[in-house]
């Protein structure tokens, strides 16, 4: 009988995925001691897995091992929401909506990440620009508010914060207090106050919106890895093209 050799491949998507699950658990434990069972944590989920889904996806030689890196992200956020949802007034159904909305997004992000990374962008900004464009998708509410009270008409911004997936999952744990009327928030956006807006009731458009975006980032990476690469010669003094 012949000893199996083991994949060394393997085993380290093993340790990589413990590492993940230990991160993502510890960013939302923070998340838990600073915000408690409240909104905050729920928006603090969709902060950790911004910042370690490119961790998670880039590197994998293997489709399958990406989707591993980026369950073991999310997974650990989605049960701590469970536990949330369970220790308050929020539903099951509710629950699962809010999950629909974390994995979209975190599909989206990760959509970025492998399309910089096809594009054989240095590893360091393939991981970082997914990273700054969540956390500035996450943030326009603070940021781009007072620029949409004088230039966006009122169904722009609609449009907006219907696929905007804190403030859908606002709308969706109808037991939590709108973030707009919170006296933080009042002092950092001007959406509910000079910009009027109706939290959404529904995911389906952030879910869809997100979830398409990712597929298509994702479908024009693979595109882009199968495009045949040219070879070149530098025996002359220019580079020249072979067949």
């Amino acid at each position: 009988m012949t000893n199996q050799i083991r994949n060394p491949n393997e085993e380290m998507i093993f340790i990589r995925c413990i590492c993940l699950i230990g991160a993502s658990l510890a960013g939302c434990a923070a998340c838990w001691w600073a915000a408690g069972t409240s909104l905050g944590l729920f928006f603090g989920g969709l902060f950790v897995a911004t910042f370690l889904i490119p961790a998670a996806i880039l590197g994998q030689k293997k489709l399958n091992w990406a989707i591993t890196g980026l369950a073991a992200t999310v997974g650990p956020v989605a049960v701590v929401w469970l536990i949330a949802a369970l220790k308050t007034s929020d539903t099951i159904e509710q629950w699962i909506e809010v999950t629909i909305v974390l994995l979209a997004y975190a599909l989206a992000v990760a959509g970025v990440a492998v399309l910089l990374a096809g594009c054989k962008l240095p590893e360091i900004i393939a991981a970082a620009m997914p990273i700054v464009i969540g956390l500035a998708w996450l943030t326009w509410p603070v940021w781009l508010s007072a620029t949409l009270e004088k230039h966006a008409s009122n169904a722009a911004v609609e449009k907006m914060v219907k696929i905007h997936p804190p403030l859908v999952i606002n709308g969706i744990l109808t037991s939590e207090p709108a973030w707009t009327e919170m006296s933080l928030a009042y002092h950092l956006t001007n959406l509910n106050q000079d910009v009027p807006i109706r939290l959404p009731s529904s995911v389906i458009g952030c879910a869809a919106v997100h979830g398409i975006v990712g597929i298509g980032l994702w479908t024009a990476a693979y595109g882009i890895a199968r495009k045949p690469r040219r070879l070149y010669s530098v025996e002359g003094p220019i580079f020249s093209e072979k067949s």
